[in-house]
């Protein structure tokens, strides 16, 4: 069998965001608090495309929840941000940040962070456009010519199939 490497040699559970010249260093949450993230934020995709809010959803967070978000997100590193007078958006994008990295991986985290916070690619127009059916073989076909000053052959009947005489 072979050895597998230390997780902590390739796996570093610190989040280094840069703000106002400092580096914050956000610790990864433990297994539980990282589980939960995981199921908010899939709830949250599933409720952004069905549009609809399903009731499971609203148990995953309850008002304690929601009054400590943040502290969860950053842990230690949400007093320091108050203790230097981070504003509140700049704590909420750092916050989402980490909620990218908690409930997903550090790319994301790192997406996220240099869109700033926009959509990432496939941006919105490119989502829209893959659901839809392909209109590509229309814009070869010839158009219509145009009935002005033209005209419409009668119609003949066949009046042996009427049993009709002339």
């Amino acid at each position: 069998m072979t050895d597998l490497k230390q997780l902590g040699s390739f796996l570093d559970p610190i989040l280094a965001v840069p703000y106002r010249g400092k580096t914050y260093q956000i610790p990864a949450v433990d297994a539980e608090t990282g589980l939960r993230l995981q199921k908010l934020v899939a709830a949250g995709v599933r409720t952004a495309l069905d549009g609809e809010i399903d009731p499971a959803t609203i148990e995953l967070v309850n008002d304690a929840d929601e009054k400590g978000f943040y502290e969860t997100l950053l842990g230690p590193v949400y007093d320091e941000l108050i203790a230097d007078g981070a504003s509140s958006p700049a704590v909420k994008f750092i916050g989402q940040t980490a909620l990218m990295w908690h409930a997903q991986d550090f790319e994301m985290a790192e997406t996220f962070w240099k869109a700033e916070g926009k959509a990432p690619a496939p941006n919105r127009a490119q989502r829209r456009t893959a659901t839809r059916t392909s209109t590509a073989a229309a814009t070869t076909t010839p158009t219509r010519a145009s009935r002005t000053g033209t005209t419409t052959r009668k119609a003949t009947v066949n009046r042996a199939a009427t049993g009709k005489k002339s």
